[in-house]
């Protein structure tokens, strides 16, 4: 790919990875609160904040955010890692320019 493409790579994909990320972080967010509603419900039942704790890592629907959330992480870093290799390959690209205008110049 020319460096054009790569820099037209990042910016087509540049939402994506927003889009991703904001997605990752609301995952977070909504795991805390669900930890924190179920703690809420068996508070009647167990005292001890660690036995709270143990139930609510254990609540189905906590369990199927960290499926939420795993899926929301592979996202964002599978575009992250593509959008910085992008931006490599333009590094490289510029390096090469560099060196090649350089052994011209040394030639002359």
């Amino acid at each position: 790919m020319t460096p054009e493409r790569h820099a037209q790579f990042i910016y087509d994909n540049s939402t994506a990875y927003a889009n991703a990320k904001s997605n990752r972080i609301a995952c977070e967010l909504k795991l805390k609160s669900a930890k924190a509603i179920c703690m809420r419900h068996v508070a009647g039942e167990f005292s001890q904040i660690a036995a709270q704790e143990r139930e609510a890592l254990c609540d189905p629907e906590y369990l199927g955010l960290i499926d939420e959330l795993k899926a929301s992480v592979m996202i964002e870093e599978q575009l992250k890692y593509q959008l910085e290799a992008s931006r490599l390959s333009i590094d490289i690209w510029r390096t090469r320019e560099a060196s090649e205008r350089l052994g011209i110049r040394s030639h002359e």
